[in-house]
Order: structure tokens, then sequence, then C-alpha cells
């Protein structure tokens, strides 16, 4: 089999763990291209192409505007050079994973044997910008052209099979291989931490709640930002850090220090419709989890109702953690390697 992934973010980036996973171990059996959302902030005049862990990465030179030149003629021109650049590098008869409806208008001057839609977020995860209707018509465009639809949650399977029953399978997130042979060594001091995507969807105002009723336990929240002013107040407080984001290569070492993982995620359509990353990380890292959200079934993560009860969670997991075997026994199922093989199979079937 050939795959070419139409990733959401850069190879190297924090967030880009499902699509990066995956491309990696399935690099060991086939071949497997990577092609990097297109970015202002890497800026790079022509198509350019490198090999990392077996991957083909793709850069493609930035789209000025984004999805705000969604249907022009810029974008038009774009797509002309780019799938010019792209014929001439990747493998005839590919499986097309598409990660983010930015790429379905690519996608379909491209021939490939199987367009597949990895679905990872519901929709209304951009409703709050102005290009939301761009891309909720991008998505239905492209969910009606795959030829399967692979969604990251049960809520999202469901959301799917409604409209495209045969089609549509769970594909749940995962855990590096790797990381479940770490051992896991007690911090010497408490350290509640989050590393992610600090964006709208987190609770600042709960942090607020939790990080003051516990001054003596520091916090730590590591990643990118995109609203400086939903975390002005945290800031301020004594005992919490921001740092910035990490490449993914150093995620497990910055991790690793936590004494409690946070997902302290809003109640909203986006969170619903979620199946947090973190959940799998840091049960493989064997730390235990305090979540505004319930895990798949099976996790041992520790469910929180209300400021209150997340408070009283994360003072217990550090005063009497479970066991770290435990923790990382509940995803030895759910390790990438696992979940690249179910990919195997619901290819073999179709």
């Amino acid at each position: 089999m050939n795959f070419v992934f139409f990733a959401a973010v850069a190879y190297d980036s924090t967030l880009g763990g499902r699509t990066r996973q995956l491309a990696d171990i399935l690099s060991c059996r086939h071949q497997v291209h990577f092609i990097e959302m297109p970015s202002l902030r890497r800026p790079m005049p022509r198509h350019a192409v490198r090999r990392e862990n077996g991957v083909w990465i793709h850069h493609l030179p930035p789209l000025p505007g984004g999805w705000r030149m969604a249907g022009t003629s810029g974008e038009k021109l774009w797509i002309t050079y780019a799938v010019t650049m792209l014929r001439r590098t990747l493998p005839p008869d590919f499986f097309a994973v598409v990660s983010n409806p930015f790429w379905e208008a690519l996608t379909e001057r491209l021939e490939s044997a199987c367009l597949i839609y990895d679905c990872l977020d519901h929709c209304s995860i951009h409703t709050k910008s102005c290009y939301a209707p761009a891309v909720a018509e991008r998505e239905q465009r492209l969910a009606t052209r795959s030829g399967l639809i692979l969604a990251v949650s049960r809520k999202l399977t469901e959301f799917w099979q409604a409209r495209y029953r045969e089609k549509t399978f769970f594909l749940p997130n995962g855990c590096p291989d790797s990381w479940l042979k770490l051992e896991r060594r007690q911090p010497l001091r408490p350290l509640a931490g989050f590393l992610g995507a600090l964006y709208e969807w987190i609770d600042y105002s709960l942090l607020e709640q939790v990080a003051d009723a516990q001054p003596k336990v520091p916090f730590e929240f590591t990643g990118p930002v995109r609203d400086r002013k939903s975390i002005a107040a945290l800031r301020k407080m004594p005992n919490v850090k921001f740092r910035t984001a990490v490449p993914f290569c150093r995620a497990a070492e910055v991790m690793s220090r936590y004494s409690v993982g946070l997902i302290p995620f809003r109640h909203d359509p986006v969170a619903e419709y979620s199946n947090p990353l973190k959940m799998y990380e840091y049960l493989a890292l064997g730390i235990p989890v305090v979540s505004t959200l319930p895990g798949e079934a099976g996790l041992p993560v520790h469910v929180a109702i209300g400021a209150a009860d997340f408070i009283r969670q994360v003072q217990r997991q550090l005063e009497a953690p479970p066991p770290a075997e435990e923790m990382k026994r509940a995803v030895v199922s759910r390790t990438w390697n696992c979940i690249a093989t179910d990919l195997e199979r619901i290819l073999e079937k179709i």
C-alpha cells in the first residue's frame, strides 16, 4: 500500500500526534508521504521534500490568506502549482488520508486509489472563525467524495454513520508504543500539567478556580496560545507557569514531569465529539488523569464534574496516585501500532 497524509499541521508540530504517528508506523511497511499544512510562519518559495523516520515530508509554499482564499482565482492558481509538483513525486494508486477539509479542492485534482477522510473534530470547532461556512461546505464535499470516513470518537462515529453508515468506521486515538516502555519515576515535587493546544476549548475559568484553591501546587501549561487575553488571569498566579510549544519529540520528556495530567475542556460540541489524544499519552507514561470529559470505555480516567470536584480529584491523585503499571496496561491495545493495524484491516475490506 502507498499512503499520502494530507495533514492539518506540520510534521514536527506539538499538535501533530495522530497523523504523524500513523505515518511513522505505516512507513515501516509501506511507502508513506506526509503533506504539511502550508503556513506563512514557515515560508518556503518552492515545493520541498525531505525524508525523516522513513516518511517523505512535503512542504508546499504558503497560500496567503489561507481559508479566506477558498474558491478564489488565487487559490486555484496555488492548487494548480501544488498538484503539478505533487504529481512528480507521489507514488501511483495511493490512499489519500485527509485530516482537514482545507485539502478537499486539491485532492479533487489528484488521482488516488481511495480518498479517506480522517475526521478528528466536529466541524463546530471552526464556528467562531470568519471562514466557518467555507469549512462546512468543503467538509461536506469531502465526506461525500470519500470512499471511507474514519471517526476519532464514538460520538463522531455516530454522527457520520447517520449520514454514511456503510463507509464510516471508528478509529480512536492512541499512544506511542515506545512510551509504554519508559520507566515511570515519581516526580520529586508535585506538578499538575497540560501539554497541547491552549485554544478556546480550554476551560480557563475552571483552571483559575483550581489553581487558586491549591496555591502550594505548581501548575504548568505547555503549548500554543491563540488568545492571550484568555490566560491573563492565570498568568498572574504565582503557582502557574506557561511554556511555549515544544516539538513532538520532546513531549514525553515534558509530560513525564507531571504528577497529574489535566484535561480541562469546556462542555461544548467540540469537547462532546472529541477523544483527547492526551488521555492516551498521559496513561502511556503512567500519569494519572483528571478530566472534565469521560474517557473511552476501560480507560482509568478520573472524571470531575464542576470546579470543586476537579480540585478534589487533583488533590487525591497527588496524594495517592495509582500504580503506573495499572495505567500503562489500560492502553496496551491502544498503541499507534495497534491503531495502524486496525486501519490496514479496514482498508483490506474495501
